[in-house]
């Protein structure tokens, strides 16, 4: 059991340290901009770029992952990552540059899938959730890790070998992890799946579980995004708060994020019977209020309290998300189907924040925070629905 716990914390690193440089785009932004003369469209556009990769890669990777050594795949992509943003630090042409921030995040996001699939296929079934939580806690420490140790490190050595030193990083510890790793060597593959793309994609599509998994991921997923752009202009622009307060209240959010991806994992095995819809439904209804709630109150005091709570809520479902992906399906298809929500949640990320954006600016916050409540109370019904469509199942099992 000791080993096994060994080989949790060395996945659970490679997580942490592939999000730490794959996230270490937004810390250095302002370096990034100054020294290539990027407006803020094209500056906004370098995250866009990470996602696009992602939302490329995960359903392929997701697929490879039930086939092939997750442990030689964990290596391949983590290189990738490294090896792309080691190239963006030294290319001063735009284009180019995005080609390897778009390469890096086919990487980025095809941990996701093969993580998942080495925890679920190597690990008891009642450990799976708390690992998977775990496993996403890393990587909001990751991205927020990278704000607290780049930034500084930028005065000493400049952004370019500030973001060298975090990728040459990561591609050695990708060199480690083989040996760590070795005594799992492969043993998924005796649990890989025969069955063909065509009719994965197929049992996919016609799954309510993923549905209901797939849809809930679409909207939390898009509207967390959403939350993180657009947090510090709304305490700037309309509480009149400082960028540095407001960008205080951004890192206490994430932060809350991270503990709520262990904890709400921990709650629905605890307290809920590992009914993870009564779980997501909860955070919907916490979110809701926590958002509302900021367009209100003035109380300084109060607003962080319920940044906190958006925090712990929103980016904490996280866990539960994967968790319930891959227990939708059998073990010898948890790769594939994570990379499949995955890249459904990935069209949330790009749709909503831009949508959210452009009402914004016609009409303010006000018609900006009725579109995300909107998409709450669509959400809520969906898990609704899913609640009792568990319920009625488990009673004719039963």
């Amino acid at each position: 059991m000791q080993q096994m716990k060994f080989i949790a914390m060395w996945v659970i690193i490679a997580q942490f340290l592939t999000a730490f440089v794959g996230r270490s785009i937004s810390p250095l932004m302002f370096y990034i901009s100054v020294d290539l003369s990027l407006n803020k469209g094209q500056l906004g556009f370098l995250p866009t770029a990470l996602f696009i990769g992602q939302f490329i890669a995960t359903l392929l990777i997701g697929y490879l992952a039930d086939r092939l050594s997750t442990r030689k795949m964990m290596v391949c992509l983590m290189i990738v990552v490294g090896a792309g943003f080691l190239s963006f630090a030294w290319i001063d042409n735009y284009g180019v540059a995005l080609v390897f921030v778009v390469l890096a995040g086919m990487g980025y996001g095809g941990m996701h899938p093969v993580t998942n699939h080495f925890l679920v296929n190597t690990f008891p079934v009642n450990k799976v959730s708390l690992l998977m939580g775990l496993k996403q806690m890393s990587i909001t420490l990751g991205s927020a890790g990278s704000s607290v140790v780049l930034i500084p490190l930028v005065a000493y050595i400049g952004w370019r070998y500030t973001l060298s030193v975090a990728a040459v990083s990561l591609v050695l510890y990708s060199l480690i992890i083989p040996f760590v790793l070795k005594l799992k060597e492969d043993s998924q593959t005796d649990l890989a799946t025969k069955m063909p793309l065509r009719q994965q994609l197929r049992i996919f599509v016609h799954s309510k579980w993923l549905f209901f998994t797939n849809s809930s991921a679409f909207v939390l997923m898009g509207v967390q995004i959403t939350f993180n752009t657009y947090v510090i202009l709304f305490l700037y622009e309309v509480k009149d708060w400082s960028i540095y307060s407001a960008g205080i209240c951004l890192a206490i959010s994430e932060i809350s994020g991270a503990c709520g991806r262990v904890l709400w994992c921990i709650i629905s095995d605890k307290f809920f019977n590992k009914n993870r819809w009564g779980v997501l439904l909860i955070i919907t209804i916490l979110s809701t209020i926590g958002i509302t709630l900021m367009y209100f109150i003035h109380s300084s005091m109060l607003i962080v309290i319920c940044i906190a709570i958006v925090g712990f809520s929103l980016a904490g479902f996280n866990g539960i998300w994967m968790t319930l992906t891959v227990e939708s399906v059998e073990k010898s298809m948890s790769g594939f189907a994570s990379g499949f929500s995955i890249m459904v949640a990935s069209i949330g990320v790009f749709l909503i924040p831009p949508i959210f954006g452009s009402l914004v600016e016609y009409w303010g916050y006000t018609v900006g925070g009725v579109f995300l409540i909107s998409l709450f109370a669509c959400c809520a019904i969906l898990m609704v629905i899913a609640l009792f469509t568990v319920k009625k199942v488990n009673i004719q099992n039963g």
